[in-house]
């Protein structure tokens, strides 16, 4: 009987491991919808530039075919009503895919006030065996160690002033990864890069990205060391991550160097990034950072904030200073801050929301983005936005 027992359960623990495994290499989908209406209000608040609509949709699939291969793919569907639908500016820029020489970018329909368009932002192939990762395809290479400003991030750099996108840009690339241990790793990454303004375009070299990251753990800390080819200019650079006494305490820095000289831009430029966070008892989180921001020869303005800043040319001026306060209340409720402050442009972000989870698939969000900058300021005709957003995930 006592083997009868014995061989009752190994069957029994067998059959459990093979229903658990069949799960665990079953395709997987999820995604959210999300409706928010949008407007832009004149610099003054004395009129309404914009006013739309937006339905969003996203679809993430996940399937692990095995212990080591793995296929990720995530799309993204908006439909626009409204006068953003109308702006053949706006619409060009969608229809731009700036991930990569495979263009996943499509308007599907564009008539009056109506425009649907969808990307693919995340499509790859991963095989993990012992150390080593390789992941192939469109995905998300993420080098900053800041919450919001990455100089190190030559790959994925985003835009802070996109509230609507919060997984946040891919690009086409191939990643090999070899972690030595557990506190150190070894990473190669390759994106070919393709002139989007050339129609048809397909691979440009001068807009590639090919780097290396070591990163390793000494004291406490996280560091990092990057370097590589970044769009026909030399990056150099590094980051940590650790703390001083109970302050979260980050740093980023970068140098970019011209492989040929361009007339009326210098060479060479630094960009530093430092950021520090406190965890308050009564559960408020407080980031702040700073950026200096070394220009080659003027400014980028902010004529569409969306659209991701490069890592060598990271803040709209010189200098920015970014402060960020989150609030819980309770387990449903949640206030937000945050602010940028350029001195050189003598201009000033902030941006309240508020978060309510309606239930466990429902939540609702309030957000304001306000500019308040003089005449002759690159942000003085940037305008202010307010935006509800309804989202369901499922």
């Amino acid at each position: 009987m006592l083997f009868l027992a014995i061989g009752l359960h190994s069957s029994s623990a067998k059959g459990q491991d093979s229903t658990e495994k069949a799960k665990e290499y079953r395709p997987e989908l999820h995604g959210y919808l999300k409706n928010f209406p949008m407007v832009v209000v004149a610099p003054g608040f004395d009129a309404v530039q914009q006013a739309d609509n937006i339905l969003h949709n996203r679809l993430n699939f996940r399937w692990r075919l095995n212990a080591h291969w793995e296929v990720q793919a995530a799309q993204r569907t908006r439909l626009f009503w409204g006068q953003s639908a109308e702006n053949p500016f706006f619409r060009d820029f969608l229809d731009a895919d700036l991930n990569g020489p495979a263009d996943l970018s499509h308007v599907l329909f564009s008539e009056q006030k109506l425009l649907l368009h969808t990307i693919t932002d995340r499509a790859f192939v991963d095989y993990t065996k012992g150390k080593w990762q390789v992941r192939a395809g469109r995905q998300r290479i993420n080098w900053g160690i800041n919450t919001v400003s990455n100089p190190n991030d030559l790959f994925n750099n985003y835009s802070f002033f996109d509230f609507d996108y919060e997984e946040r840009p891919g690009v086409d690339a191939l990643r090999v990864n070899w972690f030595r241990t557990s506190l150190s790793r070894f990473e190669l990454a390759i994106a070919p890069g393709r002139d989007v303004l050339v129609p048809g375009s397909k691979i440009n070299m001068r807009e590639s990205v090919a780097a290396v990251l070591w990163g390793f753990n000494r004291k406490g800390y996280d560091w990092q060391l990057v370097s590589g080819y970044f769009r026909n200019r030399l990056a150099v650079g590094g980051g940590w991550a650790g703390s001083i006494g109970a302050a979260g305490f980050k740093g980023e820095l970068s140098w970019f160097y011209d492989l040929e000289e361009t007339p009326g831009l210098e060479r060479g430029n630094v960009v530093v990034a430092l950021s520090a966070d406190y965890r308050f008892g009564n559960g408020l989180f407080w980031i702040n950072e700073v950026v200096y921001n070394q220009q080659r020869g003027g400014g980028v303005a902010p004529i569409l904030l969306i659209r991701p800043l490069r890592a060598d040319n990271l803040s709209f001026s010189d200098w920015s200073v970014l402060s960020t306060v989150s609030y819980p209340i309770g387990l449903r409720h949640s206030l937000n801050l945050a602010g940028f402050y350029y001195p050189t442009e003598e201009a000033v972000f902030f941006s309240p929301s508020y978060s309510f989870s309606a239930a466990q698939n429902l939540d609702l969000t309030v957000l304001g983005q306000y500019f308040l900058a003089g005449d002759n300021s690159l942000f003085a005709n940037a305008g202010s936005t307010l935006a509800l957003l309804l989202k369901w995930s499922f």
